[in-house]
């Protein structure tokens, strides 16, 4: 499941004290009723007598949804609520878009546990909402899944994957990079999965910084975490797919310390559902070619992510995946025959004797294979770091270093000085 493109770039527990009462009202005297409720496991919380309490400020369809549950923590009584009417066929009864997403509405409750706060960002897969856990008056981002059956069936992967990853952190004290997921639950047609809700993306580091780039100290720190990340999902045999800068996020605000998030698209390695997967200025030759492929598709990845961060513009950006092979073959030169031979997808990119086609992009330009030099290309003079990008940019995904030598490269390795400070970007 590839996300959407960015098809370009601008010039680019908490508190665990539960709440005792329902945090909304329509009135003064409903006020009064809502905080007189009193403690969680006391009968008033069930649907029963909830409906019995609230049940005129209720829809219909919630006034018969409502009997299912056991524990009620909130009930959106200040929200534009949808009706909930019309056959079940007719967009799940009103609930979702033609596209299968559910109508998200700000104050309105998920699984009468969730108060809607706002949409956190949308994909292919569904949306990202976050939202007030009033079980834990906590803030939360929940996903909500598309009600559709091919995306259900792959969200349903990534809670097993997740559910696998947490049981596993219990032996791993050092994975602290990995995203953390609570649990899952269906709601209305759609699985919503639930996560902790950390603070922006490496992407909107960068957008916020101008697209200028990073420090290299700091650069060294999120490479360290990610590594980290990396070498625990390998551990595992976890491959996940699409790793680029919108997919890490910095844990909280002015940290620098990082999270790898969205599974969507993960697979176990010897589970692969997808022969075309992550997204394209992050994606793999052997992906584009139609190869075989493992977790070292994470190493190419991370290699295009991490020279992103110092220049603040993708590596490779192509417009298409033509051009996006062209931009890779323009700093590593053609594909060896070995890597050829095997390749499904190679007639899109190649002629009948293995010669790169002269594709041109939007604006004119051709790029001719093995034409820019990678330190060049970047503007660094640190060849340490150079060498380390070289290390994860190999066509052949063999002879890319695992996340485990990559940790042990000389410049992981050497010091740089100063250190990584607290980010502070307005």
């Amino acid at each position: 499941m590839v996300q959407t493109e960015r098809s370009s770039r601008p010039s680019k527990k908490s508190s665990s004290t539960h709440s005792t009462h329902i945090h909304e009202a329509k009135s003064d005297e409903s006020n009064s009723i809502a905080t007189n409720i009193g403690a969680f496991n006391t009968p008033e919380r069930n649907g029963t007598q909830m409906l019995k309490q609230y049940g005129q400020q209720l829809t219909k369809y919630e006034q018969q949804e409502i009997l299912h549950y056991t524990d009620v923590y909130f009930l959106g009584l200040q929200s534009e609520k949808i009706q909930g009417v019309g056959l079940a066929g007719e967009n799940n009864c009103g609930y979702d878009d033609e596209r299968g997403d559910y109508k998200v509405k700000e104050r309105d409750h998920i699984a009468y546990r969730y108060e809607v706060l706002g949409i956190l960002g949308k994909g292919s897969f569904g949306q990202v909402v976050k939202c007030n856990d009033h079980k834990y008056d906590v803030l939360r981002a929940v996903k909500i899944i598309r009600n559709k059956r091919r995306f259900h069936q792959q969200a349903l992967i990534e809670v097993q994957i997740l559910e696998h990853l947490r049981e596993k952190t219990l032996l791993w004290p050092n994975n602290t990079n990995t995203v953390n997921i609570y649990e899952s639950f269906q709601f209305r047609g759609h699985l919503c999965i639930t996560f902790p809700l950390h603070d922006i993306s490496l992407y909107e580091l960068i957008k916020r910084n101008n697209f200028q780039g990073m420090k290299m100290p700091m650069i060294k720190s999120f490479a360290s975490q990610m590594l980290e990340s990396l070498r625990f999902l390998r551990k595992l045999h976890v491959i996940h797919s699409d790793l680029k800068p919108e997919n890490i996020l910095l844990e909280q605000p002015q940290s620098s310390k990082i999270v790898v998030i969205d599974f969507g698209s993960s697979c176990f390695a010897n589970e692969k559902i997808y022969t075309y997967i992550q997204s394209r200025f992050y994606r793999s030759p052997e992906v584009i070619l139609g190869l075989p492929y493992d977790t070292m598709i994470d190493i190419w990845s991370l290699g295009c992510i991490l020279a992103e961060l110092f220049t603040g513009h993708p590596l490779f950006p192509g417009e298409d995946e033509v051009e996006q092979l062209a931009c890779i073959m323009e700093m590593l030169g053609p594909p060896p025959e070995s890597i050829l031979e095997n390749a499904t997808r190679k007639n899109m990119f190649f002629d009948v004797e293995n010669n790169p086609r002269n594709v041109k992009n939007s604006r004119g330009k051709s790029r001719l294979p093995g034409s820019r030099d990678l330190g060049f290309a970047i503007g660094c003079k640190d060849m340490l770091f150079v060498s380390f990008l070289e290390s994860c940019l190999r066509w052949d995904k063999n002879r890319r270093l695992t996340p485990k030598e990559l940790m042990q490269h000389p410049w992981m390795i050497a010091e740089i000085s100063p250190p990584v400070e607290p980010i502070s970007i307005s």
